[in-house]
């Protein structure tokens, strides 16, 4: 299995959920590999963790990379995960960006019950999402749903069909413009 994160590499991304959940992964699936594509200032804590819970030689992290590598990664993976945070300064994600490109290529995405996510994730249909800051229950999420291959695809095709129909330009402009027209009483 190759798994796959992208993104800032800051506390609101739950950067060490992933690595704790992927080094219980690994005692299941041992060939797997993650890949935490990105740079930021929790690198070295990152590099430091996946030591500390002997992982270091199943985890790569290649820092910034072009998104044409990013795509090539996300199409050579068969997992996406995002299991964002509330920082300890309060800061929240809205849509993650890189969740809605995971999604948009045919990966399946296991993130967390947080800021925007539930807007783009419907649990179990187009995405799996568990409570935040709970490794144990991503662990589980992760070696149930890869028992079940049917699962997996249908949930990545349900995603990107979600990201098609919700998170286009057009369909953007079209739900502001609705929203415009009510403020200035002319919408339904």
């Amino acid at each position: 299995w190759r798994l796959v994160q992208a993104g800032r590499l800051i506390e609101k991304k739950g950067l060490p959920m992933t690595l704790r959940a992927f080094a219980s992964f690994l005692e299941r699936y041992s060939n797997a590999t993650l890949t935490i594509a990105g740079e930021g200032p929790l690198l070295g804590e990152l590099q430091k963790l996946a030591c500390e819970l002997r992982i270091e030689n199943r985890v790569s992290f290649p820092g910034f990379i072009s998104q044409e590598r990013l795509r090539e990664i996300y199409y050579s993976s068969h997992i996406f995960l995002h299991p964002s945070e509330t920082g300890s300064d309060g800061n929240q994600e809205g849509i993650p960006n890189s969740m809605l490109e995971a999604m948009a290529t045919g990966l399946p995405v296991f993130a967390t019950q947080h800021g925007g996510i539930p807007e783009a994730i419907e649990n179990g249909i187009n995405g799996v999402l568990v409570a935040e800051h709970n490794d144990k229950e991503l662990t589980r999420a992760l070696l149930d749903a890869v028992q079940d291959p049917d699962f997996l695809s249908g949930m990545a095709r349900k995603g990107a069909e979600a990201v098609r129909k919700n998170f286009n330009l057009a369909a953007q402009a079209r739900r502001l413009e609705e929203v415009y027209l009510r403020m200035i009483g002319r919408g339904d």
